[in-house]
């Protein structure tokens, strides 16, 4: 698979960003993962619900800033699948571990109260500010 083959199979779009959407996609995520950090001791399930989100929109941003964006249908699944692609090697494991995440939060938020530990709360938190940090750098490269 690569990036080609996303488009090709509908997956993903080119898609001309402008800095603002940008802009606003990195102001989101930067929001959710304070937002989850400061509701951590609270819920455990929230806070892990909300720091995906965080990953999911810096996602975002790096992918407008390269000129593309998810298709509609499975957007989420699609966003990782195109990260794969895109980031350095270093972070590839994480991507992959963003999309057992994304499984996993989808249990949290329609099926089952109570599924996330604090240990899992704690290590997405830790690799959300890694990514976000690395987007951030790559943005500013760019």
């Amino acid at each position: 698979m690569s990036i080609e083959e996303l488009i090709k199979n509908g997956s993903i779009h080119p898609f001309k960003a402008t800095q603002d959407e940008v802009d606003k996609a990195v102001e989101v995520a930067r929001r959710d993962l304070a937002l989850a950090e400061n509701i951590l001791e609270e819920s455990l399930d929230w806070s892990y619900s909300i720091a995906y989100n965080a990953v999911l929109q810096a996602c975002r941003a790096y992918m407008f800033r390269l000129g593309y964006r998810p298709a509609s249908i499975e957007a989420h699944k699609n966003t990782f699948e195109f990260m794969r692609f895109a980031v350095d090697e270093p972070l590839k494991k994480s991507i992959s571990y963003f999309d057992r995440v994304r499984k996993k939060r989808h249990r949290t938020i329609y099926d089952e109260v109570g599924l996330i530990t604090e240990k899992e709360a704690k290590e997405l938190l830790k690799r959300a500010r890694e990514l976000l940090f690395y987007i951030e750098s790559k943005l500013k490269e760019q």
